[in-house]
């Protein structure tokens, strides 16, 4: 990414994904954490409301209720401006006039609508913002994650993280579990926001848990 940090203010999109436990917001941190380094670099971050949860962080144990932060289970925290993620538009209103700003985050990305694909689209090319989205590109049962997918297309840069599997302990886990005696609890399309009810888990085992459990 050496390369991308020279090109001041060319604006482009890079997209971090991964599942659950895979590392997003941790390998995100380490992206603002050098921002802030850099000389001549602003970074706003942002978060949709619907994303607000406890992350329990790995080395403690202390759980952080993400609402208006950035959280790593790593134990990075950055303040986070909330948004409604069905209106990502938003973001634009935040910006406006702010000539120092070069870097915006967009955390917990897939629980936006795919209107935040165009405006990602302007913070790169009309307001040549280096864009930074984080996101499961995954849904549980494996299927694409809201915008993620288009945005990924649009990406100069993608990411991918993966986690170790918690049914085999293989370390390419790309897809999350959803704990079935939650899944009642997901109706009509709509996400459970949590933590605990997820596990990692690699292609193969997946694959035996959709057809065990449907």
């Amino acid at each position: 990414m050496e390369h991308a940090q020279s090109m001041v203010r060319d604006g482009w999109i890079e997209v971090v994904v991964g599942c659950m436990f895979s590392g997003k917001s941790t390998e995100a941190a380490k992206r603002v954490v050098k921002e802030t380094l850099c000389k001549n670099r602003e970074v706003l971050i942002f978060t949709p409301r619907k994303a607000n949860r406890h992350v329990t962080l790995a080395e403690t144990g202390e759980q952080i209720y993400t609402a208006g932060k950035m959280v790593s289970r790593s134990g990075k925290i950055f303040q986070a401006i909330e948004f409604n993620g069905n209106e990502p538009q938003e973001i634009l209103a935040h910006i406006k006039g702010n000539e120092s700003l070069t870097t915006v985050v967009i955390e917990e990305a897939h629980f936006c609508s795919l209107a935040l694909v165009q405006v990602c689209k302007k913070l790169a090319e009309i307001h040549h913002l280096r864009v930074i989205v984080v996101g499961l590109d995954q849904t549980f049962s494996g299927q694409g994650f809201g915008p993620i997918p288009d945005i990924m297309i649009e990406a100069e840069y993608v990411t991918k993280e993966l986690a170790v599997c918690t049914q085999c302990g293989s370390q390419n886990a790309s897809k999350t579990w959803l704990d079935t005696r939650e899944l009642d609890n997901v109706e009509n399309g709509d996400v459970l926001v949590g933590d605990q009810q997820y596990t990692a888990v690699c292609r193969h085992c997946h694959r035996k848990l959709i057809a065990k459990y449907g």
